[in-house]
């Protein structure tokens, strides 16, 4: 699959990845993600300033679904956040810690983007440790909130549901919830444990979550770029209902959300998976490859690198026995489905 192709060499699926170019000693640019975890790569410390740009930028490419960017710049970027965090001087390490774990936080999710769950689980981990010592509620429960998402990947959904509960409260009682953007960070987090009660078929819980996450979000108010607005809880209510196997509810949920709307491409992308896969279940196969062709426009690389997209490409083109999906084997084409 050209999903691997992101990942090869920048994230160490390969051993034949190429450097990221750099001003630094070759022995200083890190090759894979493999090598910074593992300690084979080191990087050259960064102010606080400069890793925070870095940060921010590996992010943007993110939240546009920019995941073969992102790839690129991420081992770089963990080298030189390691490096920050080991040689900062006392004062400043709390926050070279959070910026370590930030860095952790934004490799995990491309990370389980592409489904590599089990480099996940490496990061995930380095992500909560290094934001223990950073002391940033906000940024623990997000390191928290990636942990039990890779748990519930690996089948673990109630370890991953205590998990994701247990922040939420550490939240609330360490902050009180008095700012918007811890308010905004519960309420994600209950918003995620609704989706993995959904996944646990627990229908009762899982709404009575998302209820609570959508009073959350709108109590937040404005918030910073990239947590989550009563729009994304719009589409989550599309996530659960799927997740739930109630496609009919969630086609009926998709109908209610205008994606032009959702500012940031990778919660659209959300949006049109959620869409194009509940339409499938819903035994329309024509709607669910418009819906995703409509992903293709508008997020191309989820497209082309995603697993969900990938294998529903596969099953539009093993039913189409009768040539009735005009175009799907060039899309199948196009994003390497064979």
């Amino acid at each position: 699959m050209r999903r691997r192709d992101v990942l090869a060499g920048a994230l160490g699926l390969t051993t034949a990845g190429a450097l990221i170019p750099s001003t630094e000693a070759a022995a200083e640019v890190p090759a894979t993600i493999d090598d910074v975890v593992f300690g084979k790569i080191t990087g050259t410390p960064l102010s606080d300033q400069q890793l925070a740009a870095q940060i921010a930028a590996t992010r943007a490419d993110f939240r546009s679904c920019r995941y073969s960017q992102a790839a690129r710049r991420l081992p770089r970027l963990l080298a030189q956040a390691e490096a920050s965090a080991r040689h900062v001087a006392a004062p400043q390490a709390e926050r070279a810690s959070t910026r370590l774990a930030q860095a952790y936080c934004v490799t995990t999710q491309l990370l389980l983007k592409l489904h590599d769950d089990g480099m996940a689980y490496s990061t995930a981990d380095r992500a909560v440790q290094a934001a223990r010592l950073g002391g940033d509620p906000v940024v623990a429960a997000e390191a928290t909130r990636l942990a039990a998402t890779v748990l519930r990947r690996n089948q673990h959904r109630d370890g991953a549901q205590r998990l994701v509960l247990q922040a939420a409260e550490r939240l609330d009682s360490e902050t009180g919830l008095a700012q918007p953007r811890e308010i905004a960070k519960y309420g994600e987090l209950l918003a995620v444990a609704a989706y993995t009660a959904a996944m646990r078929d627990d229908r009762d819980t899982a709404w009575t979550l998302l209820g609570e996450a959508d009073d959350a979000t709108r109590r937040s108010g404005s918030v910073d770029d990239g947590q989550l607005t009563p729009l994304d809880l719009a589409v989550y209510k599309i996530s659960v209902a799927r997740a739930l196997g109630d496609f009919g509810s969630a086609v009926g949920y998709a109908r209610q959300v205008d994606p032009t709307r959702i500012t940031a491409p990778e919660r659209r992308a959300r949006y049109w998976e959620d869409t194009a896969l509940a339409l499938h279940g819903r035994g329309r196969p024509e709607a669910a490859f418009q819906a995703l062709l409509a992903a293709e426009q508008d997020t191309p690389q989820e497209v082309r690198y995603r697993p969900w997209a990938q294998d529903l490409t596969q099953n539009l083109l093993t039913a189409d026995t009768r040539g009735a999906l005009v175009g799907v084997r060039d899309l199948a084409r196009r994003i390497g489905v064979t």
